[in-house]
């Protein structure tokens, strides 16, 4: 979740040890050539084929068809929340560093020091997600930030005492948290947000709704975004789940690593090019069997 040098070389030995072989014809650099190129003008959210609310995709055709708004609920305030945690937490231990505050100890004192203000940031709009609960999961999520990277602070310092203040803010943490990059070549939007791009081009996805197969298809599509955009091969991915206990006194973070394959960038564009085709030609999927309880639209098409 908060990653440091360390996690990348880890990271790098479980790729290395799982080879990934991608046909040409299926990297995000050839997006005007068959089977990429898009079929329809029209652009679709990573969130929509990645969402793993429906087995129908019906969300999409209420979206953009039907035109329903989004109806918050516990869950996904509850997974919005907790992202935007995790960029604020990520963007205050640059800041903190680059101010030049260089050791543990006191970087400790200073990122403690910010935790009321990003709070109030962090919970800004919410409706159903209480600020007892929400201070409690934001909470828990500061002190592993703060422990993390003092950690790392201290450890990168004394390896390297001579190292400048950018390649030592960039070794305790090698991440860019909410990475823009432009989908449109690959019909997708343009105003993507990764949640995480860890060094030297690893994807990261948090989530916070246990897995759901769906969510490695919007994986595909994260790396097939970055391949068309800056035309480097995107290779592997890491989905990162974040746990609570029921009383919320200690989360627990797991990890699945996900090759980006070619079978999946293939499932990716068969469902691309299936809600592109229900969006333009207003193509109704039918409702599915049962409905989750996260959709947004469950009071609009729910099967019951």
């Amino acid at each position: 979740m908060f990653f440091t040098f360390e996690d990348v070389v880890r990271f790098s030995r479980i790729f290395r040890g799982r080879p990934c072989s991608v046909s040409d014809e299926l990297r995000g650099w050839r997006w005007n050539e068959y089977p990429l190129v898009p079929p329809y003008s029209v652009r679709i959210n990573v969130s929509d084929l990645a969402g793993g609310f429906c087995s129908t995709y019906r969300h999409i055709y209420v979206r953009y068809v039907l035109r329903v708004r989004e109806k918050p609920n516990f869950r996904l305030e509850l997974g919005s929340f907790i992202h935007r945690v995790y960029h604020l937490a990520s963007c205050k231990v640059k800041y903190i560093m680059y101010s030049g505050i260089l050791s543990g100890d006191s970087f400790k004192d200073s990122f403690k020091s910010f935790s009321d203000k990003c709070f109030d940031e962090s919970y800004s709009g919410f409706t159903t997600l209480k600020p007892s609960f929400a201070r409690r999961v934001f909470d828990l999520i500061w002190s592993y930030a703060s422990n993390v990277y003092s950690a790392a602070l201290d450890r990168v310092r004394s390896i390297s005492p001579y190292i400048s203040l950018d390649g030592l803010v960039n070794h305790v943490i090698p991440m860019t948290t909410e990475f823009p990059v432009d989908g449109s070549l690959i019909g997708l939007n343009r105003a993507i947000r990764i949640d995480a791009m860890l060094t030297p081009c690893i994807v990261v996805e948090l989530k916070t709704r246990g897995f759901r197969p769906d969510y490695e298809v919007g994986l595909a599509g994260y790396a097939l975004a970055l391949e068309s955009q800056y035309e480097i091969p995107i290779d592997y991915a890491v989905i990162v789940e974040v746990r609570f206990d029921k009383r919320l006194k200690d989360l627990k973070i797991y990890e699945r690593y996900v090759q980006i394959s070619d079978e999946l960038r293939e499932r990716f564009i068969e469902k691309r090019d299936q809600a592109m085709r229900m969006v333009v030609e207003e193509v109704d999927p039918g409702i599915p069997d049962r409905c989750s309880d996260d959709c947004p639209f469950l009071g609009v098409c729910s099967s019951g």
